[in-house]
């Protein structure tokens, strides 16, 4: 009776967590579900079959070898030119030529968030309204756009109407150095706070699953050349088990089990020299 009284005094007086640690536990623990849900080793061969795939795909081996990024290279004036500079980026970054190019947001059925429309090397692209103010979303719609038509090219060597085409195209997006922000757009939490209320929030979007994000980002990280220790800053809380999986299958530079050949004494495309727009350039309508 004693010892169980004790133990009842130690738990009262033991430091209680407050809601916001609380809450930053139930946010760990589901994304720690999520990824223990997924087995990473398994669906390796499938993720190194699409890295070769879509460095084929692309319309030059540099673009597989890009400094991958982890913020966008510019700062917008507002949500208009937000729009205009990230299209023109993303379609740099990918490789897609365009001859002119108009972009805008539009009020796009419920099912569609945005859509890229080609003629020759003419794009409109339009994103849907509702994702107006949010900057990341729209770098996560208009990549995943670009990246079909990269996918849809006839010279990409991709069959037509393949069961993964929307895990190609989030992996076309990360093979181009975009996965941290790719990685960052797909799966965001969120903690609101109101007295002493507060309630968090899990918001996933894309295809890939968040874990073969990461995976795919240390292979594209390694063609650019990064040294382990700057390969591992880029997927934050996402770096397991991502990073053994990798090391596992002879991840790094010029192992002979990598999905291509290594980079080092390839040339790779300078970032700032994939930031001019397409010329004319992209026009925003009013």
């Amino acid at each position: 009776m004693r010892s169980g009284a004790l133990l009842a005094l130690v738990a009262c007086l033991a430091p209680q967590a407050s809601p916001l640690d609380q809450a930053r536990a139930d946010l760990q623990r589901r994304r720690e579900a999520l990824i223990r849900a997924y087995d990473l080793e398994a669906d390796r061969p499938r993720l190194d079959a699409f890295a070769r795939t879509i460095a084929g795909a692309f319309r030059e081996p540099a673009i597989a070898r890009q400094a991958p990024l982890d913020r966008l290279p510019f700062v917008a004036r507002d949500r208009r030119d937000f729009l205009e500079r990230t299209a023109a980026f993303v379609s740099a970054r990918l490789g897609v030529r365009l001859s002119r190019m108009t972009v805008r947001f539009a009020g796009l059925g419920r099912g569609t968030a945005g859509r890229v429309r080609m003629v020759d090397e003419a794009a409109v692209v339009e994103v849907s309204s509702r994702h107006r103010d949010d900057d990341e979303q729209i770098l996560a719609i208009l990549a995943h756009e670009f990246a079909h038509i990269v996918l849809d090219a006839p010279r990409s060597g991709v069959p037509a109407g393949s069961r993964d085409e929307e895990d190609m195209a989030d992996a076309t997006v990360v093979m181009a150095g975009l996965g941290p922000l790719l990685l960052r757009a797909s799966y965001r939490e969120g903690i609101a706070a109101s007295g002493d209320r507060v309630e968090w929030d899990v918001r996933r979007t894309g295809s890939l699953h968040p874990v073969a994000m990461a995976y795919l980002t240390l292979v594209q990280a390694e063609l650019a050349g990064l040294d382990p220790e700057s390969r591992r800053r880029l997927l934050g809380d996402w770096i397991e088990p991502a990073w053994t999986v990798r090391q596992k299958a002879g991840g790094g530079i010029g192992d002979s089990r990598l999905p291509f050949p290594s980079p080092i004494g390839d040339r790779r495309l300078v970032p700032s020299a994939l930031l001019a727009a397409p010329s004319p350039g992209p026009r925003v309508p009013a």
